[in-house]
């Protein structure tokens, strides 16, 4: 996902954490073969997916749709290409155009993806779409989703019993801090940085130039603006993000890039 104004991953997962119907209890990890790690998934896959819809519904219902056929048709064939070669080309998708300058994208669980008129106008080629398609998908299959969801559950449960514990609105506000910049933070940056290797792996597969996601990355760096350290930011540092992806499509031979 990218950094965006609108609905964000953040604050569907925070209302996901609120709802009491979504309660998990015990611990269970799983072995994930697209990230090849082990993940703690708290939460049930229909349980997620059926909060995301709503979620979706209610954005769709606060940003105005951008009704351009021909851009709706090219975000589809890039989309369905992308899909295809993630292996879920047999699941229901949606792809929808928002009608903002915002230059971001996301997915939410449910196979929903939602792409900014931003961002659309600057991917001169198609490639640029299957670069950030991939990202959007490797998001999915990398349960990431999911994955949030119950890294802050935990996180919030122990931050809850050493409040109880200690009895200081003081100390309470530290372990915040801590578990913000500690464990949050580079949380996100690991699943971000994640997503955008599998995500360069599915743009290969499907036929796309992944030496053109340097350009692209680029690009989205010198649009980006300011930008907090990136210890304190949800998302790779740009330069990091380049290098990291030039480095894996060279070590790959698929470059140079």
């Amino acid at each position: 996902m990218f950094e965006r104004s609108q609905l964000s991953r953040r604050s569907v997962l925070a209302g996901l954490a609120a709802g009491s119907a979504l309660a998990a209890s015990g611990c269970a990890t799983t072995s994930n073969p697209v990230t090849g790690r082990q993940q703690m998934i708290l939460i049930d896959d229909a349980q997620l997916s059926q909060a995301a819809l709503q979620a979706w519904d209610q954005q769709v219902r606060q940003t105005p749709t951008w009704n351009n056929r021909t851009a709706q048709a090219r975000l589809e064939r890039v989309g369905a290409r992308i899909v295809n070669a993630a292996g879920l080309g047999n699941q229901p998708w949606e792809f929808r155009l928002f009608d903002t300058k915002d230059k971001n994208a996301f997915v939410l669980p449910a196979n929903k993806v939602g792409f900014y008129r931003g961002l659309y106008e600057i991917c001169a080629v198609d490639d640029w779409i299957g670069c950030v398609l991939g990202h959007e998908t490797g998001h999915v299959t990398g349960r990431h989703a999911a994955e949030r969801y119950s890294r802050q559950m935990v996180t919030q449960t122990a931050l809850g019993v050493a409040g109880a514990a200690i009895h200081s609105d003081i100390a309470r506000a530290a372990l915040g801090m801590g578990a913000q910049v500690g464990v949050t933070l580079p949380f996100s940056r690991e699943q971000e940085a994640e997503a955008d290797i599998i995500g360069i792996r599915y743009m290969h597969d499907a036929g796309y130039d992944v030496r053109q996601a340097i350009p692209f990355w680029q690009r989205m760096e010198t649009d980006g603006g300011a930008r907090p350290p990136e210890f304190l930011s949800t998302h790779p540092n740009p330069d990091n993000r380049v290098q990291r992806i030039r480095d894996y499509i060279n070590g790959q031979g698929w470059g140079p890039a």
